[in-house]
């Protein structure tokens, strides 16, 4: 079997959505490859939690020890990323052989630069996974202020032609293919772009009652309920949907918070002065508790920040569907997720501008939008089942790379 190197900031037992998502992969390519991965310590989980998440055991993972920095410092966390990126370069340099197949995951992106050097001196066939696009995604975060700067300009240059020098660019979605074309355009016209979307547990989440996953005594119980779950960060536009559930006057719906997040506490403020009796929280959650999370909802939130066309793909997607679960996506017109959810009609989907919109669609869900709702709960675990369930994602990996 020949060899296939995966490189990567995280992996097993790291339960992030990125180390499930490449270690569910290696398992797969491992049926194909001998596979070897080069990986950094765990940051988030050094114990695997979930029982349905296993290594197999044909897999070799060499991991990097050392620089461990501070996940909430961005200094700290860019410094491990450049220690990381050029250490896995190092060993990668020693150990990989003319003709092998290198694969890695746009992060941490230094790794980018640095594997794209690997494939000018040693001759490998570069795939590349596209999860993020930089620097296009400093932008929206708020990381760099302006795509007319000077730092900007050149960090693009530099990472367009790194972006380039890859046999094969995999992304998440329509758009991000579209983003990426545009990307390499100017270097290389002729690598492979494919798109290979995320996966949801089919077989660990589905549907359940509201009677199997909340308690007799539940407020929300019998409201007809809208959540979001998952980190309560900056760049979701949870504080400017809280400004619009205000107004909301329709006392069926109640809006349920669930998970942990630099603006929670603002949330959580904004709530208690504006005297708010249709939000709730959570606490947050492991992958283990899935199942039950997203079958406390009827409509599960979905938002990308302003400014993200093209640049992620958000995973949880999936997994809402296999809980059969519609979407309230809100996000940029045409991007993956609102081409998905308006082709295959499992949700609603508005523009972060859309404040009117939105409200009035609050305001307006009645009986016959309960009737709409049914069929969309039904449409949503149909198409996950047929398009994107974890083998037939995985399956595409295996016959792709």
């Amino acid at each position: 079997m020949k060899n296939l190197w995966i490189a990567t900031e995280l992996f097993y037992p790291e339960e992030t959505s990125t180390s499930f998502i490449l270690t569910k992969i290696a398992n797969k390519l491992s049926e194909k490859y001998d596979v070897k991965v080069v990986c950094g310590d765990p940051v988030y989980d050094t114990q695997k939690k979930s029982e349905n998440f296993t290594l197999n055991s044909k897999v070799f993972v060499h991991r990097i020890k050392g620089f461990g920095g501070n996940k909430n410092s961005l200094i700290r966390r860019s410094l491990r990323f450049v220690f990381l990126s050029f250490s896995i370069f190092f060993f990668l340099w020693g150990k990989v052989k003319k003709g092998e197949k290198v694969f890695i995951v746009t992060n941490p992106a230094p790794l980018i630069l640095f594997i794209s050097i690997l494939k000018k001196f040693k001759k490998i066939e570069l795939i590349i996974l596209v999860h993020d696009v930089f620097p296009e995604n400093t932008i929206p975060a708020g990381i760099i202020k302006s795509e007319k700067s000077f730092t900007y300009k050149i960090l693009r240059r530099i990472f367009d032609k790194a972006y380039s020098n890859a046999d094969q660019l995999i992304t998440l979605g329509r758009d991000m293919q579209q983003v990426i074309k545009n990307k390499i355009r100017r270097y290389n016209s002729n690598s492979r772009i494919e798109i290979i979307e995320n996966w949801g547990d089919v077989e660990n989440i589905y549907p359940l009652s509201k009677e199997e996953v909340f308690d007799n005594d539940s407020p929300i119980k019998n409201k007809i309920i809208f959540q979001y779950a998952g980190n309560i960060g900056r760049v979701q536009g949870l504080l400017e949907i809280l400004e619009i559930i205000k107004k909301v006057n329709n006392d069926k719906l109640a809006f349920y918070f669930v998970g942990e997040g630099a603006v929670k506490q603002k949330m959580l403020q904004y709530v208690q002065e504006n005297k708010l009796q249709n939000v709730y929280f959570g606490e947050v959650y492991s992958r283990e508790d899935q199942l039950s999370v997203l079958n406390r909802t009827d409509v599960a939130f979905v938002s990308l920040a302003p400014g993200m066309f093209g640049l992620g793909v958000p995973s949880k997607t999936y997994n809402i569907l296999a809980a059969g679960k519609p979407i309230l996506y809100i996000g940029e017109k045409n991007s993956e997720i609102d081409l998905l959810v308006n082709e295959k009609n499992i949700g609603y989907s508005f523009q972060h501008f859309e404040h009117q919109e939105l409200l009035s669609f609050f305001n307006s869900f009645n009986e016959k939008s309960i009737l709409d709702l049914k069929l969309k709960k039904e449409k949503a675990r149909q198409i996950v089942e047929e398009k994107f369930s974890e083998n037939t994602i995985l399956n595409k990996f295996y016959n792709t790379i």
